[in-house]
């Protein structure tokens, strides 16, 4: 007698198994707002102080408001020569410093008939 092989049953297809869902809680949502806005307001004040610093830049080299005064080069003149003319008592490189930090030269040289902003001896 031969044997009779019994029906093969379908095999089932699995389904793929998908991620469960992503459920933010309340804290979550919370979390997900408040980082990105708190960088923002970082930046915006990095950002503000980043363009004030220039204008507080030349205030701080003088010891409080109305410490200038403003100097008309003459022919023949310098930075040193300006210095030690409106601040005989201070090292005319200190001065000088205050003077290219004032007006925002980046050398030395000066021009007869240019106006500096120069910080007064007190």
């Amino acid at each position: 007698m031969a044997h009779a092989i019994p029906p093969v049953a379908p095999v089932a297809r699995h389904e793929t198994a998908r991620p469960p869902r992503l459920r933010l809680t309340r804290r979550g949502r919370i979390v997900l707002i408040v980082i990105p806005v708190s960088l923002l307001a970082l930046a915006v004040l990095a950002l503000w102080a980043a363009l004030m610093a220039p204008a507080h830049a030349g205030a701080e080299a003088l010891a409080g408001p109305g410490d200038a005064v403003t100097v008309t080069v003459r022919p023949g003149e310098s930075l040193w020569t300006i210095a030690a003319r409106t601040a005989p008592g201070r090292d005319p490189r200190v001065t000088i410093g205050q003077i290219r930090e004032l007006n925002d030269l980046d050398g030395s040289r000066v021009v007869p008939g240019e106006q500096l902003l120069v910080p007064v001896a007190g």
